[in-house]
Order: structure tokens, then sequence, then C-alpha cells
């Protein structure tokens, strides 16, 4: 999972009828039956497993993580385990299924998100935890009873796919229950686990929504964002990112060793807003041209004095991240002094002009420095810039 750098996060469930929000039923404050009306519209109709893979390679996506189960507990595989799922609506298909077929056949790699809160199991209420509706008359809130159920789920996911090379526990339950990773490891023995589980730190940790400061990543890290502000299910009025602000984002992250996982929220019809595939397609164009600088490479914390400018290294080369964004033309790499072999924007294959010189701003600040030239930063307002310095 994690040579393959850019992941393609999919929330779709029957929250998308309404294109609210995937937490509709907690944030509108909507009982269990007036909810589950929401699978009488989701028709699935339009849904291609290949269209989804064509937009997620667009992104230079190399692996799909879908929500097999959002909080509230509406499932997108036939589980036996329910009636609450997929194959009850006018779908009527085992959607998770077809998109593992599709995957394996293009070499799309499958990992699945599985939530812990489960606001329509009358045994799930979890006091503890965080993302929780108060139980309805005929709850019985039991954690060693909800387990079963979560492990029958986990045992048909992990059983009947394929491979799955992740599995995205949400909302740290604040239980210690470690034979639910036991499990997974169990019937997925090459699959990593997130941290959001049940009182696990897993294999590798999860920012939403932004980094925790720093420069290389000290464990695996998986950081994820929406292409929608509001929402990361499907919002009909929803206010899509910016790309600057996805491409800088992601830059921030692989610069750093880590994946990125983006995500988009389908349509109860099954299709991929044109808004967000347009930003997929962009990311995916960004990333063709700089993705040389996250290969292979190791991270320079100690070579260049500016905050603002993350280092990645291969051999004689190196490369410069500015996912804070460019405020001119020409950067100054103090304390370098040597003169490189070559310097290329990345972002459009220009040379720029280097010279060792001492600046007008350093005069008095340790002598000369490695300075750039010519960066049309304005004209990369809407992408992270990205140069590599041949030594």
């Amino acid at each position: 999972m994690f040579d393959r750098r850019i992941g393609m996060f999919v929330h779709w469930g029957i929250y998308s009828v309404d294109g609210y929000h995937e937490q509709q039923r907690m944030r509108q404050r909507i009982g269990r039956k007036e909810y589950a009306k929401r699978m009488e519209a989701f028709t699935a109709d339009k849904f291609d497993p290949n269209q989804w893979i064509d937009v997620a390679e667009s992104a230079g996506a190399e692996y799909i993580v879908i929500t097999a189960k959002h909080h509230d507990g509406f499932c997108m595989w036939d589980t036996a385990t329910t009636d609450f799922k997929v194959t009850n609506t006018p779908a009527k298909r085992d959607v998770l299924r077809e998109l593992s077929v599709a995957c394996k056949r293009r070499g799309m790699k499958l990992g699945l998100y599985y939530s812990n809160p489960d606001w329509n199991h009358p045994n799930a209420y979890n006091p503890k935890s965080s993302h929780q509706i108060p139980p309805e008359a005929g709850d019985v809130p039991d954690l060693a009873r909800y387990r079963e159920y979560v492990k029958a789920q986990i045992t048909e996911l992990l059983t009947g796919y394929g491979e799955v090379v992740c599995l995205f526990w949400d909302i740290p339950t604040k239980v210690s229950a470690p034979e639910m990773d036991e499990l997974v490891r169990k019937l997925q023995p090459g699959i990593k686990i997130n941290d959001r589980g049940w009182g696990n730190v897993g294999d590798y940790s999860t920012p939403e929504r932004g980094l925790p400061e720093g420069a290389a990543f000290t464990r695996l890290t998986e950081a994820c964002d929406s292409v929608g502000v509001q929402s990361w299910g499907y919002r009909a009025t929803e206010d899509y990112h910016t790309l600057g602000y996805l491409t800088r984002a992601i830059d921030k992250t692989l610069a750093r060793g880590g994946n990125f996982l983006l995500n988009v929220g389908p349509k109860a019809e099954g299709t991929i807003p044109p808004e967000s595939a347009a930003l997929m397609a962009g990311v995916g164009d960004w990333f063709r041209r700089v993705g040389e600088s996250y290969k292979g490479v190791s991270v320079e914390t100690n070579l260049v004095a500016d905050a603002d400018c993350i280092v990645t290294r291969k051999g004689n080369e190196l490369y410069l991240h500015y996912p804070a964004g460019l405020t001119a033309t020409g950067v100054d790499l103090k304390p370098m002094r040597e003169h490189p072999k070559s310097v290329t924007l990345l972002n459009t294959g220009t040379p720029l002009t280097a010279a060792v010189d001492v600046l007008p701003r350093n005069w008095d600040k340790g002598g000369a420095s490695l300075h750039l030239q010519g960066i049309p930063a304005d004209e990369l307002a809407n992408e992270c810039a990205v140069i590599r310095v041949e030594l």
C-alpha cells in the first residue's frame, strides 16, 4: 500500500440520496426509521466501477478505499448480518463486489473503510467515544455483543472480496479490544491497519484535513482530505477546494514521506460529480509532472534554512517543495553555496537561473548563498511548485 503514494477515498451510501452530508442522520436529527426511507431512492443505476477507476487513475491514484459501512450503519455489500444493506435497495447490486472485481482486473488495489459507530445497531452505543446518537426505544447498549456483530461483518469483508490492502477503522472506540485487529490480521495477513480502532495504535497514522507540523514523518502516515469543503459524501451544493489547495496539501504530505487519500462522494445513482472528477484529473496532471520528486527520495531537513521549503533528495538531485506557496520569482537557498549543474521547474520543465551571490537582504547574514531566479510564481498560484536542483 505505501509504495502506492496516492489513493482515492470514496464515501458512498444512502446519505447521498438527499445530497446533504454523510452524517446527515445525526446533524439533521433524523430518527432511524425515517432515515431508512432513503433506501427506497438509492438506485446506483449508473454505477460503473470502471468509471471510478478511470477517475482514480486520472489523479495518479493507485488504490481505492471505499466506505463499506459509515456511521449510519448502512452496508455497501450483501451482508448476512443485517437487512440494512445495498442489496435491499432498488439497486439490488453488491456494489463492493463489482468494485473489487474491477479493481483486480485493472491492477487497482482495494482498501476498506469501516465505521466503529453504528447508528442502526441496537447494541452499538458507546458513551466513551464520539459521533454517537443516543439509543432509541428498544436499544440495549452492549459493546460485547456489538463486537461480535463487527467481527462477523469484518469476516465477510476480508474473506469474500479478494485482497484488501488496508482497513481504515473510523472513530476510535476508546475501548481496548486487541482481538479485533488480531482477527483482521488472521484473515488478511498482509493488510495495513490504521490508528482509529479498538484501542490500537495500528500500522499507520491518519491525520485528517490537515497535518501536524514537522519534517519527515516518524511513522507510516496516510493523510486524508476531500475535494469538497463541507462534506465527504455527495453534497448537491458543495464548496470545492481549489486545485492549488489540494496539490499543496498532497505535496506537503508526500514530500514528508506519507501517502495521501483524496476523497470523492458519488451521487446516489453511482456517478462521481463532474466537479470532483475535474479536480481529480487536475491533481493527476500536476502529479505526473512533479512525481519524480517523491519516488525513492529521502527527506533532508538541514540543507535549506527556509522553513517554507521541504527538500527531498535522490543521489545528486535535490527537489525543493513549496507547499506554502511562492511569494516571489526567486528563492534564496542559504546556506547552500554550491553552484548546481542544472535547475529545472518541474511544473513546466523550464530551466531556471542559478547563481551563488551575496544578496542585499543577506549582506550581514553569513555571506554568499545559492539564489534561483526566473520562477513564474504567478502562473503557479493554483498548483504546488517543485524545483529540481542537479548538483
